[in-house]
């Protein structure tokens, strides 16, 4: 069993270098964490959510793996499900979606049969891992459904209340209103290890590379440890929290989301706050983060889709979309992209019905994400380089560089709908430039950038 010891960096507060985008926070940052940031591909992870039911014209196992080549060609390499275990009818909210909540879990051991068989589903695992691409799924360990078998074979492993004996999560203090699960008691020894069991379950038997956690900080971080541990012991995984907090990585946690970010970026579309703020974000953030740690960037995920706005809307239109999610997910971390971002979706869209996609639309759309994440996945500066901020006073357009010792790519994102012209910073602006997207030559000691435009430069090569 693996286990992990946080070493503290004496020598710097910095976990990635960052210049002139706010003050360092006095603490220092983390060090290594045993087992975080491994395998190693987990470090090079762009990650596509998937909704079975949405994300072909079958909504199966066996419609997903027919979009497979596609999703790859976007330059996606990593897979994550949303769960896919039969959903609970007891209490079901039928009323916001015929289908229901998939994060209602009715048997962990099982896969719903709208989506296939489990036959079906070792074939969607071994078809991403014959493209050299990785899977993992949701887990829901803080509730399962009304009608989950543990509830009337084991009643205590489920938290005491006043529904029936029981209670619906609760979360900060405060009762949630999901209504269609109940909480599961951590202070059982029994839950903590049929949830170990389940999660063995799915790596042993399947192969999966990992897991999702679904509202993970609600449950006990030693769960946590003990849990990823287990689970490391016989492959390591990639292991995503849904949770803000850096303590998370501490128990083994790779990703957490960057939902700090996301909540400063809708600011600077919708309060006109400065750009800079999210320099100073991130700045706070990647000082706190311990070595390999990455942060889940995004511009929208299920949740976002659903309760608050597609990006199209919170980002002004088509083209503000596009700047957002540049900006997002250039800073250091992991890509994600949730199944219909890459069509332009406008429309809100529930995860408790199914919706399904004309994926031959919006073409426009879907070119600027494979050309984006092409380039991710091309450039070791995107993916692991160091950030430094050459606008830190930026009200407008953010000028910023991201650079290993091979590889350097130089940004320029305008989070307004006017056009700007910037400064190329020292280094940059008396050198031969390309656009990295296009291949464009640029040339000249200032960059024009139209509304909502993001410019990628990169040094010419020698001739």
């Amino acid at each position: 069993m693996l286990r992990r010891s946080v070493l503290f960096a004496l020598a710097s507060a910095l976990v990635i270098g960052l210049v002139g985008c706010g003050s360092p926070s006095n603490e220092p940052a983390p060090g290594s964490i045993d087992g975080v940031g491994e395998p190693a591909w987990t470090q090079d992870a762009t990650v596509y959510e998937v909704f079975v039911p949405d994300a072909s014209a079958e909504g199966t196992f066996q419609g997903l793996i027919g979009r497979l080549d596609e999703i790859q060609k976007m330059g996606v390499n990593t897979l994550w499900l949303m769960p896919i275990h039969p959903i609970g009818k007891e209490r079901r909210k039928s009323d916001i979606g015929a289908l229901g909540s998939p994060y209602s879990i009715r048997d962990y051991y099982d896969v719903n049969p709208d989506y296939g068989t489990k036959a079906d589903f070792r074939a969607l695992v071994d078809s991403v891992h014959a493209r050299d691409m990785h899977i993992i799924i949701d887990l829901v360990a803080n509730h399962t459904a009304w009608d989950h078998p543990w509830l009337e074979e084991h009643p205590d492993m489920y938290s005491d209340g006043p529904i029936d004996g029981f209670t619906v999560p609760v979360l900060n203090g405060d009762t949630t209103d999901w209504t269609d699960v109940v909480e599961l008691d951590f202070e059982t020894p029994r839950t903590r290890q049929e949830l170990i069991d389940v999660m063995q379950y799915w790596v042993r038997e399947f192969d999966i590379d990992g897991y999702r956690a679904d509202v993970a900080h609600a449950v006990p971080l030693d769960f946590w440890e003990s849990a990823i541990d287990s689970v490391e012991a016989h492959k390591e995984v990639l292991m995503l929290a849904e949770a803000a907090g850096g303590e998370m990585h501490t128990v083994g946690f790779d990703q957490t989301y960057a939902w700090p970010f996301y909540g400063a970026l809708k600011r600077v579309w919708e309060k006109d706050v400065p750009v800079r703020t999210l320099a100073t974000q991130v700045d706070t953030t990647l000082a706190k983060l311990p070595d390999a740690a990455r942060r889940l960037r995004f511009t929208t995920n299920h949740d976002e889709t659903m309760w608050d706005a597609p990006p199209p809307v919170l980002f002004d239109g088509r083209e503000g979309a596009k700047a957002a999610f540049v900006l997002a997910t250039s800073m250091p971390g992991a890509p994600l992209v949730y199944n219909g971002q890459e069509l332009g979706v406008a429309d809100s869209v529930s995860f408790f019905a199914r919706t399904p996609y004309d994926w031959s639309q919006a073409p426009d759309v879907r070119r600027f994400y494979r050309n984006y994440l092409g380039l991710y996945g091309d450039s070791p500066a995107l993916r692991t380089g160091t950030l430094t901020v050459h606008t830190p006073d930026a009200e407008d357009v953010l000028v910023y560089e991201r650079a290993t010792n091979t590889d350097s790519l130089l940004f320029a994102v305008n989070v307004r709908d006017a056009s700007h012209e910037v400064p190329l910073p020292d280094g940059y602006a008396d050198v031969s430039l390309t656009d990295a997207l296009t291949g464009a030559s640029v040339e000249g000691p200032t960059l024009p950038i139209e509304g909502y435009g993001y410019r990628v430069l990169r040094r010419a090569a020698a001739e």
